[in-house]
């Protein structure tokens, strides 16, 4: 019969090995700070607040955490969040805490900076524009563009308040009347140069260029 002390040695040795593996892994991991470049994320925007200006969209973060756990970490799996929901008009000043940063599990934020960041807001507001058709080239010799038109006639657009009263019209892509002899009709997009002013609708309009013979 074997002695107590001898007895499953093998099972015994193994479970040792496998001890002193774990202990060296969790004693090699150890606990470090890192500053990283991550994403701002902005939620709760109101829908009839437009944001204007430049927008943050990074912040440096102090991050803890296991050597192992900040090694593995790849884009995206840190974000700083900033809710809107409180957001009026005029320039607004939001708070950015560890709080608001999400980290995977295991790891601290210990530090934000910058802890403020400044954005400015206008009210949302929509109006009808004026559509500027657009052609090139030339009818064919003997003939002329007597009339441009559009359907619809004027569009909808919508942006901050400030933006959107300079716009006075769209302009559609060009329709070509290069050596034509005859009306055209096309069908084409329209654009609004202005940046944050958008079109609401329609997006494409057809534009009817009336040719006709030059008279003698």
């Amino acid at each position: 019969m074997a002695l107590w002390p001898v007895r499953n040695l093998r099972l015994k040795l193994v479970s040792v090995c496998i001890a002193g593996l774990l202990w060296m892994i969790v004693a090699g991991d150890r606990v470090v700070e890192r500053v990283l470049r991550v994403p701002v994320e902005l939620q709760g925007m109101p829908a009839d607040l437009e944001l204007v200006g430049p927008a943050p969209d990074t912040v440096d973060v102090r991050v803890r955490g296991s050597s192992n756990a900040l090694t593995r970490l790849g884009p995206g799996d840190i974000a700083a969040v900033i809710d809107l929901k409180s957001a009026r008009e005029g320039r607004r000043v939001f708070t950015l805490g560890p709080g608001q940063v999400l980290v995977p599990a295991g790891l601290e934020t210990v530090q934000v900076s910058p802890s403020t960041l400044s954005m400015e807001f206008e009210a949302t507001v929509t109006r009808r524009v004026p559509v500027e058709a657009r052609t090139d080239g030339d009818p064919e010799k003997g003939f002329r563009v007597v009339r441009v038109a559009t359907v619809p006639e004027q569009v909808e657009i919508s942006g901050p308040a400030s933006l959107v009263a300079r716009v006075d019209s769209v302009m559609t892509d060009a329709v070509s009347v290069e050596g034509r002899r005859e009306t055209v009709r096309s069908t084409v997009p329209v654009g609004v140069n202005a940046a944050l002013v958008r079109i609401r609708g329609p997006q494409m309009v057809t534009v009817t260029v009336t040719i006709e013979a030059v008279k003698r």
